[in-house]
């Protein structure tokens, strides 16, 4: 019987497959959330947006007075007031 027909080579050759399958999967892994969710957040940063983890969003923040037309640091009208 030669070394190469027993069965603990034929396990060992098996074992290092599911080990390089297991390491290539792994870096499709890294590399899917590099190119997903880290990449992005950073682009969105750098362009002074504000980034949703959840949503994967870049949002642009808006300035209250803007939206409202009203002078900065006006008091906010009630139905009181008016």
């Amino acid at each position: 019987m030669k070394l190469t027909e027993q069965p603990m080579n034929r396990m060992i050759q098996r074992l290092a497959l599911v080990f390089v399958g297991i390491f290539a999967v792994s870096c499709v892994a890294v590399a899917v959330y590099q190119v997903m969710w880290v990449m992005p957040a950073k682009r969105c940063i750098e362009h002074n947006g504000w980034w949703d983890p959840f949503g994967r969003v870049c949002a642009t923040p808006i300035f209250l007075p803007d939206l409202t037309h009203r002078p900065i640091g006006a008091p906010k009208l009630t139905p009181q007031s008016r």
